[in-house]
């Protein structure tokens, strides 16, 4: 019987929270998913895949060193597509647009990638950029099981792990914000509401509510309390 949705995903969470190597991260996550293999690409500028990439993944070491003698970076169509696309992908809509691609995607077929296969581009809040694949060697009846009962998990593995690369490898997913919203959080920690937040400040109340509002959605938060705490955690409010 197939594991419900909500305890795979736990497990995956688990998983990505506790294993301490991204690589590792990645191979357990393959083994938790049932998938042939698993890869996350992104960059440390986080736009383009081919400038300073960081790649953890699980294919054969002879498809690597295939990969990158000759210089398929260029001609990867998940990753052409993959940076460019804000949506998850089938493989199977990839436009194969010249011989030489046509002849590295059976390549990849032969080192053991695909036949099937979806990829995840994944997005900061502060828009760094990244991707997660999976690849599939089973059954196209199988694969397509597959991704209708768990793409929803896929994609919320995606973003977890993306989140914990820029945030762990990359230090760049601290939210910045501004100085009224650091003082709105910093009246809020002394026990001040929206009204008295005016009032300090001069302003409105619904201005005070909407600095309010915009610092937890860039800190992920649901109250404002959560919001100081966080924004304390970031070192980005002192008390």
């Amino acid at each position: 019987m197939a594991e419900p949705a909500d305890a795979l995903l736990l497990k995956a969470y688990a998983i990505i929270d506790e294993t301490p190597d991204v690589e590792a991260t990645i191979t357990s996550l393959r083994d938790l998913l049932g998938v042939d293999h698993l890869v996350y690409h992104s960059s440390k500028l986080g736009v383009s895949p081919s400038i300073d990439p960081y790649i953890r993944l699980t294919y054969p070491a002879s498809w690597i060193k295939q990969y990158l003698t000759m210089n398929y970076v260029d001609l990867d169509p998940v990753l052409k597509e993959g940076f460019a696309r804000t949506l998850p992908f089938d493989w199977t809509e990839l436009r194969v647009e010249s011989e030489a691609q046509g002849a590295f995607l059976m390549d990849a077929l032969a080192h053991g990638v695909g036949p099937h296969g979806m990829s995840i581009p994944v997005r900061s809040k502060q828009g760094h950029r990244g991707l997660f694949s999976i690849s599939f060697s089973r059954s196209a009846e199988e694969w397509v099981e597959l991704r209708v009962r768990h793409l929803e998990t896929w994609i919320a593995i995606a973003s977890r792990i993306h989140h914990r690369v820029i945030s762990e490898v990359f230090g760049e997913d601290h939210p910045h914000l501004t100085d009224r919203e650091l003082e709105c959080l910093r009246l809020t920690a002394q026990g001040k509401d929206a009204g008295d937040i005016a009032i300090i400040l001069g302003i409105s109340p619904h201005t005070a509510r909407d600095y309010l509002k915009s610092a937890r959605f860039k800190l992920d938060c649901v109250t404002s309390a959560q919001a100081v705490t966080k924004a304390v955690q970031f070192g980005l409010l002192v008390l």
